[in-house]
């Protein structure tokens, strides 16, 4: 078996070479006379003739390569230097390069065209060199080189099995797809060889090495078999330099097969026909168990076919066959008796359209991708329409190609038309209901108001029931004096009664502002906060110096607003600070201020303790107060609320562990 395949193998092998030596031959002899025919364009005698260094010529040079297919052409003098090149646009550009100790040159001066194979010292690209020698009309001579570079033949060579070589008369490798083995030689190379190579640098300064280890030849089976990299290769090879060619010269192509890939092809091929065998054994087997599925399926789709039938005949909504025109192929009962039609009348054949008034035309009726769609069923009278739904469904039973199914809906549309009714009954209860609603709304309004109203009234009601009844005691006592004559201590009494009145301004000085807020505003101005809040605090430092710890910000805030305003709100905030921290052990209020992007922040925090949430959800709420009675409307914070607002500024409270901050923050000016 493994002769056999090795055989087989070199055939193949034999085959190969005969097909890449037609590829390679054709390839390099289409331009073999390139060179030859570009010496007698008059242009390039003309150059070599004046040593013509002209951008034109390159232009010209580079329009002939890319007609006649090559990588590269360029144009030599007498002294191996180039005078014109295509790739004179190139980073690898070959302008002005000596290259006359390449044996190409030597070759086409001497003998009138050359041929070499060698790694490009400009590029380091390896190629064939074919040149021919140009004559100018008088004296002047040159070289015309077409360069030819094998790599997208050497990529071809990678799908292939095995490996490809090309060897020059040298025996050294000038092809393959591996690239270890290129530039090294297949026998051992003599001083003059080397030196010769490394004169005219045919491969860029590497020294060729011997990479065949041992070799062996096969009489009895005309095998030869090399050892290369301690791999073992089944060789063939051919002669590419036939007389009638003298491109290639004595070049020779090689084919190298792995060993091993004949021995694992060896033991495949036999693992193939074990299981081709097996695969017909088995093949044999399926064919008869295919015969007994196919008798088994025949049965059962007979029987299932009749028990569809009966299931059709006994549903209880209308089932249909249609064709692919909408003629009627079959019924069940049920739909016999929606359509009114005796067990004797015949419905088969009618078209669908004379019972269902299809939407669409039974073309595009069967496309609808609705689940259910709506229609109405005609009788046989004629007279009557019952309301169904109906789907259209693509089967594949005998000839009939859609199955419809029908359903009657009258009491459907008998229990929707009720829920219809139920349904305008809940939106006149829905209507009765909210404008119920909004009455209580407006009641709960009023009531909230006359509450605030009688905290109001109670308020005021106490602090100025207090002033009044001293002045009335006042009064009267100054009466009785008068009719008396005694005026003794009515100073006294007139004395006592000036704070009252102060305290009765206040208060009504508190409500005018709170019963102002909202009108006209007063004229904004430009506002120093912590100037103000210096001015401000320097009346309460008197008496709580060490309770009020002042922090302002290094900037200048600037605000715009009114200053007397600003003044109250800000007032406001220390003086409920101040009441209180008047029973806490260390009493401490902080007053800061604070600017952050375009916004200034004035903070007011106090430790007299955590505020309950309760009070916080009312605390700028008019009239509302947690002081005792005496010591206030409960205006101060509505008032500070509203003036902050009033100039598109923000009041925060927030309740800490053991005290209360509020933040106020105003846009900078």
């Amino acid at each position: 078996m493994l002769l056999i395949w090795i055989k087989d193998s070199q055939n193949a092998s034999l085959f190969r070479l005969s097909l890449i030596e037609k590829t390679l031959t054709s390839t390099l002899e289409k331009y073999q006379y390139l060179p030859k025919i570009l010496s007698h364009d008059t242009r390039l005698r003309l150059a070599v003739e004046d040593n013509d260094y002209g951008s034109q010529l390159n232009e010209l040079l580079k329009s002939m390569q890319i007609s006649a297919g090559v990588d590269i052409l360029y144009l030599m003098n007498n002294k191996g230097i180039v005078i014109a090149t295509s790739n004179y646009d190139q980073p690898t550009s070959f302008m002005n390069n000596q290259y006359e100790f390449r044996p190409y040159f030597e070759q086409s001066m001497r003998e009138g065209s050359g041929l070499y194979y060698g790694v490009g010292i400009t590029s380091k690209i390896p190629g064939y060199f074919i040149s021919s020698r140009i004559e100018g009309f008088n004296s002047g001579f040159g070289v015309i080189v077409a360069k030819v570079e094998p790599n997208n033949i050497e990529r071809s060579w990678q799908q292939l099995t095995g490996d490809v070589l090309v060897v020059d008369d040298n025996d050294v490798v000038i092809m393959s797809a591996q690239k270890s083995w290129k530039y090294n030689s297949l026998t051992a190379l003599s001083a003059n060889q080397l030196e010769s190579i490394n004169k005219h640098q045919q491969f860029a300064g590497q020294t060729p090495k011997l990479i065949v280890n041992n070799s062996f030849y096969l009489n009895w089976a005309s095998l030869t078999l090399w050892e290369i990299d301690d791999q073992h290769f089944l060789m063939e090879s051919t002669q590419l330099g036939k007389k009638e060619n003298t491109l290639l010269k004595n070049w020779r192509l090689y084919y190298a097969l792995p060993l091993n890939t004949i021995i694992e092809k060896t033991i495949f091929s036999s693992l193939i026909i074990a299981f081709l065998l097996y695969g017909l054994y088995v093949f044999i087997k399926h064919l008869r168990f295919i015969e007994y599925t196919r008798n088994l399926k025949e049965k059962t789709d007979q029987k299932h076919r009749a028990e569809m039938q009966l299931i059709i005949d006994q549903t209880k909504v209308g089932i249909l066959t249609l064709d692919q025109k909408g003629n009627i192929l079959s019924n069940n009962a049920t739909f016999q008796a929606l359509c009114n039609y005796d067990d004797s009348d015949e419905i088969k054949g009618k078209n669908i359209n004379k019972f269902v008034g299809l939407p669409k035309r039974f073309e595009e009726a069967i496309n609808i991708k609705e689940t259910f769609t709506e229609a109405s069923l005609t009788d046989k009278s004629g007279s009557s329409a019952l309301p169904i739904m109906y789907i259209i469904s693509p089967i594949n039973i005998n000839d009939s190609l859609y199955l419809m199914t029908i359903v009657n809906i009258t009491k459907r549309k008998k229990v929707e038309e009720a829920l219809s009714f139920a349904n305008s009954r809940l939106e006149k209860l829905v209507q009765e209901r909210t404008l119920a609603l909004n009455a209580a709304q407006k009641e709960l309004m009023r009531q909230e108001k006359m509450v605030v109203l009688g905290r109001m009234a109670a308020a005021i009601v106490h602090e100025l029931s207090q002033p009044l009844v001293a002045f009335k005691s006042a009064l009267a006592s100054i009466a009785i004096k008068q009719q008396r004559s005694d005026w003794e201590g009515v100073n006294t009494s007139l004395n006592n009664l000036l704070p009252l009145c102060h305290n009765m301004q206040d208060i009504l000085i508190q409500l005018k502002s709170f019963a102002y807020q909202g009108g006209s505003s007063t004229k904004a101005e430009s506002v120093d906060l912590n100037k103000l809040i210096t001015r401000l605090l320097s009346t309460y430092l008197e008496n709580n110096a060490a309770t009020i710890d002042i922090t302002l910000d290094v900037q200048t805030p600037l605000v715009s607003m009114n200053s007397t305003k600003l003044e109250m709100a800000i007032g406001n905030l220390v003086r409920n600070a101040l009441d209180a921290v008047e029973k806490s052990e260390q009493p401490k209020v902080f007053v800061s201020t604070q600017v952050i992007d375009q916004h200034a922040f004035v903070i007011v925090e106090d430790n007299g303790g955590l505020m309950d949430e309760s009070v916080v959800e009312h605390i700028f709420e008019p009239f509302f107060t947690t002081k005792s009675i005496g010591k206030g409307l409960g205006l101060g914070l509505a008032i500070t609320n509203n003036i902050i607002k009033e100039y598109d500024g923000n009041i925060e409270v927030k309740c800490l562990e053991n005290s209360t901050r509020f933040t106020i923050s105003l846009p900078l000016s």
